[in-house]
């Protein structure tokens, strides 16, 4: 009987008697003390990870912060180089067009692109002494045109000719301004020419321009004029259908089309170079260039 044990149990009906085997009641201790062990070791582990849980999810809110703070930098250089990477393809792409509008060769070299921004740049101050020098906006207040560039009928005599100027539409006693500095060449009534009162002022780099139908001159022959200065009234002199202002731009005595230059300003620089390609303009930005950077010039041209 050592190997077996009574459980007794007792209730309102009476007791009654149980006999176990020895092993059996091992078997319930080790299975108490098992269960006990598991949870105490599941409540450890429990803990434990609870624990690594919360540091993680604090790892993962700054890895969170750290990732947004990159995502967001990385758009922003991305946006930064794509916007860098345009306007040096666009840099790129106007060097051609201006070099081949201003007779320079492109370069098939993309590493002298830096050598060609310098080739081609014209600061403020250059392009200022540009508009001093070469005839551009308006001799007249602005009332639009009567006549255009080109060929056509003479009002007058009725014949074809080409017409080597503009009509600026203005009335009598107009007053009429240099557009660019120059010295008069000629001032008075010219007989065969049919332009009647007219001016020829001489510019810079060949330019020439040429005033007719006035009706009195402001300057004489020889006169340094500066773009603005007036230099005399508009009329209907010489072979005229009515008041307003022949007025020519020429370049080496060949008629060019005035309207190109009278809209050249500081907005629409560039436009002269496309519109009028038989100037060598390369030549005029190398030479305003050394004007204003006379340290650059050859010695024997200081």
């Amino acid at each position: 009987m050592r190997e077996r044990f009574s459980i007794v149990i007792t209730d309102i009906h009476g007791s009654k008697h149980y006999n176990l085997h020895q092993i059996i009641k091992k078997v319930i201790v080790y299975v108490i003390l098992a269960v006990i062990a598991i949870i105490v070791i599941g409540a450890f582990f429990i803990s434990y990870l609870s624990q690594s849980v919360d540091d993680l999810e604090i790892k993962k809110t700054k890895l969170e912060n750290v990732y947004s703070k990159l995502k967001k930098d990385n758009e922003v250089v991305k946006q930064s180089i794509t916007q860098k990477a345009q306007e040096l393809d666009l840099l790129n792409s106007k060097m051609g067009e201006l070099e081949e509008l201003i007779g320079i060769k492109p370069s098939t070299d993309k590493t002298s692109l830096s050598e060609r921004v310098d080739l081609a740049k014209v600061s403020t101050l250059q392009k200022n002494l540009l508009f001093r020098n070469i005839p551009n906006g308006y001799p007249i207040e602005n009332k639009g045109t009567t006549g255009r560039f080109g060929w056509r009928t003479h009002p007058i005599v009725k014949t074809k000719e080409f017409h080597t100027g503009i009509d600026l539409r203005a009335k009598r006693n107009t007053k009429i301004y240099a557009p660019a500095d120059g010295v008069i060449n000629f001032a008075g009534f010219h007989k065969k020419s049919g332009y009647g009162v007219m001016i020829i002022l001489d510019h810079n780099y060949g330019f020439r321009t040429l005033y007719g139908h006035m009706k009195k001159v402001a300057v004489k022959k020889g006169t340094v004029v500066r773009k603005g200065d007036l230099i005399g009234y508009t009329g209907n002199t010489g072979l005229s259908s009515g008041p307003h202002l022949h007025y020519e731009i020429r370049h080496l005595q060949v008629a060019i089309q005035p309207i190109n230059f009278i809209k050249w300003n500081m907005k629409t620089y560039e436009t002269i170079f496309k519109k009028e390609k038989r100037i060598k303009w390369q030549s005029l930005i190398n030479l305003m260039t050394s004007y204003v950077n006379p340290i650059s010039m050859p010695l024997a041209q200081q």
